[in-house]
């Protein structure tokens, strides 16, 4: 096996070993909760939040950065945060349908944005520039993977469709590639995840 196809398998175990690590600390919190839609969403949320901070330490000791703010943080990330949050704060559900739409759209739009974007614009793609000469292969594999990694929440969805789950499957993977395609273009172009973190947090702002 060649020396690209050790890394990127590497790459693809450790992404798998982070969709078993979300699965068995959320079994873990359901037995102590019941299973609901909305206790669904928080357990993955603060698995998410756990695998997060294990990734920053994971990186650290591999001594691989992960890019996360701008060389200089200028007028068009202080602007682009302030926009990020004002319409994080707008959204409707935060007047109309109390703490667990809150709650969800905090889960949607900030933590799931930086567990991601840390994994893939961030740990995934600094170690993919290592291994590949020119960034927009960095940009393909990425985005590829970045799709695939939403069959990963075929756990979720199984719990809360009753029919066509292959259907939503596909979709989710179809909608992975869409914002991976986004992100990674953002990536390439500004050199950090902050900025793809921002993004993607608006995204699922108006597409969750």
């Amino acid at each position: 096996m060649s020396g690209k196809a050790k890394v990127l398998s590497y790459i693809i175990g450790l992404l798998f070993v982070y969709q078993l690590s979300l699965f068995g600390l959320k079994r873990l919190i359901f037995l102590a909760v019941d299973r609901t839609n909305f206790t669904d969403s928080i357990a993955t949320m603060f698995a998410m939040s756990i695998i997060a901070v294990l990734l920053v330490v994971y990186a650290k000791r591999q001594k691989i950065t992960l890019s996360v703010f701008p060389r200089e943080f200028n007028k068009f990330y202080i602007i682009g945060t302030c926009a990020a949050v004002a319409l994080l704060v707008a959204a409707p559900s935060n007047y109309t349908d109390g703490f667990p739409a809150i709650a969800l759209l905090f889960y949607g739009s900030v933590v799931t944005p930086i567990y991601e974007e840390l994994i893939f614009r961030g740990y995934v793609w600094n170690r993919l520039n290592i291994l590949f000469k020119k960034e927009w292969t960095t940009y393909a594999v990425t985005t590829v993977l970045f799709g695939l990694w939403h069959l990963g929440g075929i756990d979720s969805v199984s719990f809360k469709v009753e029919t066509g789950l292959a259907n939503v499957m596909m979709w989710k993977v179809i909608v992975g590639l869409c914002y991976g395609a986004v992100l990674g273009a953002v990536r390439t172009k500004t050199k950090n995840s902050y900025s793809t973190m921002l993004l993607h947090g608006v995204m699922n702002i108006f597409g969750r």
